[in-house]
């Protein structure tokens, strides 16, 4: 990182000299040995050895080379520093929090600071869910369990999403805290969540970056997993070398080596320093990333869609910021900023750093104006900055004494060892994102499935438990008889990689539902189970998907069912049903619903029939009455709520589905009414 400037501190060279003297002072009688391959005497030997090694993340020896000095006034310092410039940070981008995704923002949208309130810091999520740790550390000391941390966590009260909201979820279901964040729990184990959580770690492990990636590493597994928890691993170390660092590479150095080769991580932030390291603009390494990496979230909101909240993309935001910012507070922060998605958590990882490696009185003035350490507490917290600045310290000092530093005259001598060792590697297995939560009422059972690949959905497979095996996502269904049922769904990618996940459900009643008259021509559609693309929808249409069925060809978006769910990437989307046996089917009608600006309908003439034979979904050569419009803007739609019928040749099948390209910008279909009539196969 040849371009990096080597900013020395001036307050920490006062610190060696100092250090140096006393040592100098003391070499007569065996005291103050600076090189940890020294011995003080030979009778001294084997407790010297004992004391300068220490058993790293993969159980190898690191030896202790020698001891770094760091006066008590500056401890403070660096730590108000970082905390401060997690605010200014986060003051900095809240406004433009997930505003630009998969585009860079513009110079003309950042906020001149001048015109913010630094205060404004005390409600953000960014630092008071960090103080939950916080608060219990300073009750049970620097060693607290993660049992007891997660403990402390299920208990709080704040709003909560992503990797967060499934950890806590998970707490209080009873799952074992360093469970909560794992894959087989958490669908959102590669957020950013800890990441934007991870600084305090950094914080109280000053100058120990081994013991601080490692000590990130445990506490991270509440929430998060593998490149999840590399997140947080990343910026604690380079939190915990920004209190030693005499140059800004150095601190970026902590962070990359602490994670393991190997990992997707790794070759992330590794990409990000081969485009700085060619000389290539910030810029120019923004589209780098973008392209390679901009449709690689697995999180089941963002997978498919410009919505980024990865980790490891995020983190490449970050460290954008602090390599291309070149040591600069403001623009370091304002080019993590600038390169999008978490816009307000990058800019604050970024401000905590470089306000620790500078500390508080070297933060520049505009972003510590009218700064209120003493009365604001942090929401949900019962820490004011000071307080929450004063307690870190306090834990700090249990850190420091417990990894072998001592403190003398107003300086602590901290041991460095001869290398930083990467935390365990671990990846979350490339497979689909499946969730599944299944409802009952009566007879009736509601899924809610969802199925997430970048790779694409190749198959479902639904084992309903009672003999009945569907090859199709499935958004109701009814069981003939009341009892007790495991529910599995197997999902295939296009790469042929597979999740299964299983529920059990309980009916409560025996199905009575009317199949009107056997053996004659009738809508199959009341008895049949709908599939659907998206059994989740997020818009403004009835999340019942039944309204499909009910009779009704009214207009209004809550009489209609839609696939809305976000901004995606070009998909398919469809919708129709399942029946219970093959069926001759004789026509198709499609109501659809209200067309909006966004979308609302089958793209660019993709829509099509497609049967259930012999288990394979096959496209029917039949052309809609009218013709089906051919176009991807509300222009081209005309009138809501046209219907649309498909006449077949008595066809023979088990299931009927309209699916094609989602249609308009956010990429979505809608139905107000979906009627399929036939009669029992003979």
């Amino acid at each position: 990182m040849k371009r990096i400037k080597r900013i020395k501190r001036i307050k920490r060279m006062v610190c060696l000299l100092l250090l140096a003297c006393l040592l100098l002072v003391s070499c007569g009688n065996g005291t103050g040995t600076v090189s940890g391959t020294e011995s003080n005497a030979s009778e001294n030997e084997s407790d010297n050895e004992s004391d300068n090694e220490s058993e790293t993340a993969s159980g190898e020896v690191s030896e202790v080379t020698e001891y770094i000095g760091l006066s008590e006034n500056d401890l403070y310092d660096k730590l108000l520093g970082a905390w401060v410039g997690q605010m200014a940070g986060v003051v900095l981008g809240a406004d433009n929090e997930f505003w630009f995704q998969g585009v860079m923002m513009s110079e003309s949208d950042v906020p001149d600071f001048t015109t913010l309130n630094i205060n404004n810091a005390f409600w953000q999520d960014d630092l008071y869910v960090e103080i939950t740790y916080v608060e219990q550390m300073a009750k049970t000391g620097y060693d607290t369990g993660i049992d007891i941390l997660g403990e402390a966590f299920k208990n709080s009260t704040y709003g909560l999403d992503h990797a967060n909201k499934k950890g806590r979820e998970n707490l209080r279901a009873g799952i074992e805290a360093s469970l909560c964040g794992s894959y087989l729990y958490n669908s959102h184990c590669d957020d950013i969540d800890w990441q934007i959580d991870a600084d305090f770690v950094g914080e109280i492990y000053a100058g120990l970056v081994n013991a601080a990636a490692m000590r990130a590493f445990e506490i991270g597994h509440i929430t998060n997993y593998g490149d999840g928890v590399y997140g947080g691993v990343f910026v604690a170390a380079m939190h915990a070398e920004a209190y030693i660092a005499q140059s800004l590479e150095e601190i970026i150095t902590a962070g990359f080596d602490s994670i393991p080769d190997g990992t997707k991580f790794k070759e992330v932030i590794n990409d990000v320093k081969n485009q700085y390291e060619t000389e290539k603009t910030w810029e120019e390494c923004w589209q780098f990333i973008e392209d390679k990496w901009g449709n690689d979230d697995r999180c089941p909101v963002g997978c498919g869609s410009v919505f980024n909240i990865d980790a490891k993309l995020n983190a490449a935001y970050v460290l954008m910021g602090l390599l291309w910012g070149e040591g600069d507070f403001e623009n370091s922060m304002k080019i993590s900023m600038r390169c999008g998605q978490d816009s307000d958590c990058n800019p604050s990882t970024v401000g905590g750093i470089l306000g620790n490696f500078y500390g508080y009185e070297n933060i520049p003035a505009k972003f510590k104006a009218g700064l209120d350490m003493t009365e604001t507490k942090f929401s949900y917290t019962s820490y004011s900055l000071s307080d929450t600045v004063y307690a870190c310290l306090a834990i700090t000092k249990q850190v420091l004494e417990a990894n072998g530093a001592t403190l003398n005259d107003g300086v602590w001598s901290i041991p460095q060892f001869n290398e930083i060792t990467p935390v365990p590697f671990e990846q979350w297995p490339e497979e689909p994102t499946v969730t599944m939560t299944l409802t009952a009422s009566g007879a009736n059972v509601k899924f809610d499935i969802s199925a997430k690949s970048n790779l694409g959905i190749e198959s479902f497979n639904i084992d309903l438990g009672d003999g009945t095996v569907v090859e199709a996502n499935i958004a109701c269904y009814s069981y003939a008889k009341a009892g007790k049922y495991t529910v599995t769904c197997t999902v295939v990618d296009g790469a042929g990689n597979s999740k299964t996940v299983s529920g059990d459900i309980t009916t409560t009643a025996d199905n009575r539902q009317d199949v009107g008259e056997v053996g004659t021509v009738r809508n199959l559609a009341p008895f049949s189970a709908i599939t659907v693309s998206d059994t989740i929808p997020t818009g403004g249409g009835s999340k019942d998907i039944n309204v499909i069925r009910d009779g009704a060809k009214i207009m209004g978006a809550t009489l209609q069912y839609d696939t809305f769910v976000g901004y995606l990437s070009a998909h398919e989307d469809y919708i129709g049903y399942l029946f219970t046996d093959n069926f001759v089917i004789s026509s198709v009608v499609y109501t659809e619903g209200i067309h909006y600006n966004n979308g609302g309908w089958f793209a660019d003439g993709t829509l099509r029939l497609e049967a259930l034979i012999d288990g394979v979904w096959q496209t029917v050569e039949c052309p809609p009455d009218p013709d089906y419009p051919v176009g991807n803007t509300i222009g081209a739609f005309g009138a809501s709520l046209e219907t649309y019928t498909f006449t077949l040749d008595n066809l023979t099948c088990s299931g009927i589905r309209l699916i094609g390209t989602a249609g308009g910008e956010a990429g979505f279909i809608n139905c107000t009414e979906l009627e399929v009539y036939g009669v029992e196969a003979d």
